[in-house]
């Protein structure tokens, strides 16, 4: 296992150790489709499920059976995987177990069948997908009393969700069955007689720099690829300006704010992703961008405190003055999101557990939850990894912790294997996930400075608009 210390660092370069458990590979989501047979009073039951993981690790099983009568049944389950207790109480870190009692009941009369009921997942590599192994039977105390192996399985791509395979699981009415079997979205034919708005992206990120440059990288790669396929969607047009190397810095992002003027119904997103900080007598509670050259940065970092706070204060832009600026061109969208420390400029290094692994790629999308999220809703937002007093992660192959879960988050809503309401793909509910999963994660992050769980708080204000 190899450690690195990190230099000065205002983003804390830590590895992400629970953060990708269970997490899926290339494709956002993942289907897989089995078969099981149950037993109880003498009577063999056939059971088929449906596993649908989504790119946040979260995810929901339906399962499809009939009762004596042969009646249909319907149920749904909530994907909840922890670790297997065996017949003694102790773990089995080897396998996921998932409790299949107390599920929704989506057609029929009755899940009795389902009780005492669990799906088994061989824990694999911590990148790929979960993957059924076996079904089981647990006792009053929740552990394992016996297991059959699965009558099949099959892994399921999207191409494969056909009319005939849907209809085992879903009801017509519902959304993911309509997203895959209905004929195809106008996917981008929202502007007949009307102008095409723009969506303007400026991507800001501090490639350079030896501690968190390359996570800074995959951020800036797949926020790029996230706004070019949600402008293909809906066949927006697409301004990207990407202020990294020799255009980062505090002149570059003013001048790019001087020359943006979006229309009334535009999108604007802007992102920051590099280091951060906040100083203790201040009274905003969001961070300071580090903007100083990187060509001053090793004198800056050898120079007196007065001199050192001197550089600071010429080279930095608070990022509410960003969102403020944003705000007052009139665009009918405006995000803003900062994924940087908001603490004292003034850190210790911190040796780190540097994992290998790769990052995933973004997911197909569905143009009408593009149209909901970009084209509907009014909305001003500004948003940040942390409250000041704490430090932001990253990973060089994986990217930063909170932008990561903001892509994860707007990918399972975007998705057609999104099952639930359009009216709750929301900004809201987007930020709110994000802020969520960032929150719940960052424990699993050991700091080997402090000696405890890391924290971290995401915090924002989001304004909507009137019509």
């Amino acid at each position: 296992m190899e450690f690195r210390p990190i230099i000065n660092s205002k983003k804390i370069f830590l590895a992400f150790i629970l953060i990708f458990l269970l997490s899926p590979s290339l494709q956002a989501q993942s289907f897989w489709q089995f078969q099981w047979k149950i037993s109880k009073s003498g009577k063999l039951s056939m059971i088929d499920g449906l596993l649908v993981q989504m790119e946040d690790n979260t995810g929901f099983i339906r399962l499809a059976f009939q009762d004596d009568q042969k009646n249909q049944q319907i149920a749904e389950i909530n994907l909840h995987l922890e670790y297997l207790k065996n017949t003694s109480g102790k773990i089995d870190s080897g396998y996921l177990v998932q409790v299949l009692g107390n599920p929704k009941l989506v057609l029929g009369t009755g899940l009795s069948l389902l009780d005492n009921q669990c799906l088994l997942f061989k824990k694999k590599e911590p990148l790929e997908a979960v993957m059924p192994s076996q079904s089981g039977v647990l006792d009053a105390a929740g552990r394992l009393v016996t297991t059959l192996p699965l009558i099949s399985k099959k892994n399921l791509t999207e191409t494969m969700l056909v009319e005939p395979v849907l209809a085992k699981y879903f009801l017509k009415e519902e959304p993911l069955y309509k997203n895959y079997t209905a004929p195809k979205s106008r996917g981008g034919g929202f502007f007949v007689g009307k102008p095409i708005p723009t969506m303007h992206v400026i991507i800001v990120a501090d490639l350079k720099d030896p501690s968190i440059g390359k996570g800074c990288k995959v951020d800036q790669t797949k926020l790029s690829q996230v706004y070019i396929t949600i402008a293909q969607k809906l066949k927006v047009r697409l301004d990207t300006i990407f202020l990294v190397n020799d255009t980062y810095g505090k002149f570059a992002i003013q001048k790019a704010l001087d020359n943006l003027k979006p229309g009334k119904d535009d999108m604007v997103m802007f992102h920051y992703t590099g280091h951060g900080f906040n100083r203790e007598d201040s009274l905003d509670p969001y961070p300071n961008m580090f903007l100083v050259p990187y060509e001053q940065r090793t004198s800056w970092e050898k120079a007196k405190a007065d001199e050192q706070e001197l550089g600071l204060r010429t080279n930095t832009l608070g990022i509410q003055e960003i969102y403020q600026t944003i705000v007052a061109k009139g665009a009918r969208l405006n995000i803003v999101f900062s994924d940087c420390c908001n603490t004292n400029y003034k850190l210790k290094n911190i040796p780190v557990n540097d994992l290998s692994g790769t990052s995933r790629g973004f997911t197909n999308l569905y143009p009408d939850y593009c149209k909901k999220l970009f084209l509907d809703e009014k909305v001003n937002i500004l948003a940040t990894a942390v409250i000041k007093g704490e430090q932001a992660a990253s990973h060089p192959t994986k990217g930063s912790l909170y932008t990561n879960y903001y892509l994860q988050i707007i990918s399972s809503f975007l998705s057609p294997a999104y099952n639930g309401s359009i009216e709750e793909v929301t900004w809201k509910s987007v930020i709110q996930g994000t802020e969520k999963k960032t929150k719940e994660t960052a424990p699993s992050i050991y700091n080997t400075t402090t000696k405890s769980p890391f924290k971290m708080t995401p915090f924002s204000k989001i304004q909507l608009k009137k019509d």
